[in-house]
């Protein structure tokens, strides 16, 4: 094809003044798609950017709102399991309810319904029957969180938004907890200056109601029919779309998803209001970039593919063959071609023989050192683990109570670092081991080796997947398995749901370079127990102690204080080349706290 359109050039043209001017108007032919592409590229990105830009706008002109609305959600999930306890006695009931309220001082009214409709427990006002209302109808259907607004409240007679959370008693549906907002304690709220603010800026829920702006507000005019809002609602993706006000007015509107699946902020900004210009796509910057196109592409299509192009991709076939796996004998080029061209692919020839050379030195050093060190690694593991069949052999002629329990924790130990190296042997890299696999391999495996039959711990791992150095990863590993020992031994006598185990391990930056962070975490039993005098003075916290001296870091244990009762944390910091990103990136398996 090529020999065809020079040809048609050559015939077509006879002077050098008209092959130049050929070969000229054809040079730009793919600097101008580039071009082109570019340029189209940029504005649909500018477009993109400014989406999310009013979609963030949407967003923040209704923080104050949606913070409010989003404690109301946190407080009903956290009094719904008080009122299931207090419910049966309904002057209890309802006396913590109006003293949540009266507390809270942002809620006007809290109230819990029956599974038959009737409001018996509330903060204030007689009980209520809501069981022929359609609202409680829709809830008994599908019992689920629901954010609406009622313009006369049932208890308190004032404009309210309502958030209603239903009430399970071991999955069965016992009620519905509601909280309310009134509409004045909504509004009151100072919005956040920012710039292009929109022109209305509302809060929907899931059926498309507009929560904050009453019926007969005049705001409402820029704001699209209520069909259309139901239609924008049952989308909840964050987006921006054209439409209609109800006055037939066109409109740009950003919709922000702020509850999941509940609630959205919608903001409405005039088509010609100022930065909405990148959401159109002008056609004139297209114009210059297909221009200089035209005026090029025969240049670029003949000249560099006569001159030098073809003899380049004929070098470059001969690269990707080397770089194949192909080290056939490098061809020479013929001696018409320039002699730049042909210097270069001898140098070429001559760099490949020597790669070839070199790599099979490196492939067979290589492969003698992986192999070395999986064996060395093999060797150590099978020698611990001979270790820990003796001292097992040991410990059953053992009758010595406090002697058999010196000897089970070496015989754990030992098992643990043979677990280690077993986990070294098994990495394809040597030089670089994901640490998260490693670490979540040793978790299991200690706390399969350290519980009894049936009363595994409850594994709780936030693992990043991060490759470190192997001479890291070894002293890291002992430690885990030191820490994990000590938390193992607290939890034997827990009940089920007090024997958990967290490990987290993530990266963080710090002014002297990047860290690691390894934490453990497991709950305290006895709160008159001296967990950490025990464990500072234990074998275990000297061994802690040393490897975090090898690892070049810092190790902090601490008894921490928490709701749910006392927590043991060991907090290990050290510093570390991270591979975020490594070559395989499939992550290990976690589960949240």
């Amino acid at each position: 094809m090529w020999r065809r359109v020079w040809a048609f050039a050559l015939r077509s043209t006879g002077g050098l003044t008209a092959r130049l001017a050929v070969l000229m108007s054809m040079a730009l032919l793919p600097l101008g798609a580039i071009s082109i592409h570019s340029t189209l590229e940029m504005q649909r990105a500018a477009e993109r950017a400014a989406e999310r830009s009013l979609i963030t706008l949407a967003a923040d002109a209704v923080a104050g709102k949606r913070a409010l609305i989003e404690s109301a959600l946190a407080s009903a999930q956290e009094l719904a399991p008080q009122v299931l306890k207090a419910q049966p006695d309904l002057v209890a009931c309802s006396a913590l309810l109006r003293d949540y309220v009266e507390r809270s001082n942002i809620y006007s009214f809290a109230g819990f319904i029956d599974r038959e409709g009737v409001m018996a427990c509330g903060s204030q006002g007689e009980p209520v029957d809501f069981g022929d209302s359609e609202i409680w109808k829709q809830l008994r259907a599908a019992p689920l969180t629901t954010i609406n607004s009622n313009p006369a409240g049932a208890a308190t007679g004032v404009p309210v938004i309502i958030v209603t959370r239903p009430v399970f008693d071991e999955r069965e549906l016992v009620g519905f907890l509601s909280i309310s907002i009134t509409q004045r304690t909504l509004e009151g709220i100072t919005q956040r200056r920012i710039e292009n603010v929109p022109q209305v800026a509302v809060l929907l829920n899931h059926d498309g109601i507009v929560l904050n702006l009453p019926e007969e507000h005049a705001a409402r005019a820029r704001l699209p029919g209520t069909e259309a809002l139901s239609d924008m609602a049952s989308d909840t993706r964050s987006r921006v779309l054209r439409a209609e006000t109800r006055e037939g007015e066109p409109v740009v509107l950003a919709l922000a998803e702020l509850v999941p699946d509940r609630l959205q902020a919608l903001g409405v900004w005039e088509k010609d209001a100022p930065g909405l210009d990148a959401l159109n796509i002008s056609p004139v910057p297209l114009l210059f970039p297909a221009a200089m196109w035209l005026a090029c592409l025969a240049v670029v299509l003949l000249s560099v593919h006569y001159l030098v192009l073809r003899h380049l991709k004929y070098l470059n076939r001969q690269m990707r063959q080397f770089a194949l796996g192909q080290r056939e004998d490098w061809g020479a080029l013929p001696g018409h071609v320039a002699a730049e061209l042909r210097e270069l692919n001898g140098t070429f020839r001559n760099m490949a023989a020597l790669i070839a050379r070199d790599e099979q030195e490196r492939e067979r050093a290589l492969a003698e050192k992986v192999v070395l060190l999986k064996e060395i690694h093999h060797r150590v593991k099978n020698n611990l683990q001979l270790i820990a069949s003796v001292i097992n052999l040991q410990l059953r002629k053992l009758r010595d109570p406090a002697a058999r329990d010196v000897l089970r924790n070496v015989h754990e130990r030992v098992l643990g670092l043979a677990s280690v190296h077993r986990a070294l042997y098994a990495e394809d890299r040597l030089s670089r081991v994901r640490a998260d696999r490693v670490i979540e391999e040793l978790v299991g495996r200690v706390a399969g080796m350290g519980a009894s039959p049936g009363r595994s711990p409850e594994l709780r791992l936030e693992l990043a997947p991060l490759a470190l150095n192997a001479d890291q990863m070894v002293p890291l590993s002992f430690l885990l398995h030191e820490a994990l020992a000590n938390a193992l031994k607290h939890l034997v006598a827990a009940p089920a749901g007090q024997r958990w185990i967290a490990v987290d391990l993530s990266q963080e930056s710090t002014p002297d370079g990047d860290a690691v962070v390894l934490r453990v975490r497991n709950p305290i039993l006895d709160p008159g127990h001296d967990a950490a005098e025990e464990r500072a003075g234990g074998l275990g916290a000297e061994l802690i102690d040393a490897f975090a001296q090898q690892l070049g870091g810092h190790c902090r244990q601490e008894h921490v204080d928490s709701d749910g009762g006392g927590l043991w944390v060991l907090d290990l910091r050290f510093p570390a080349e991270v591979d975020a990103a490594p070559d395989d990136p499939s992550p290990a398996a976690t589960s949240g706290v």
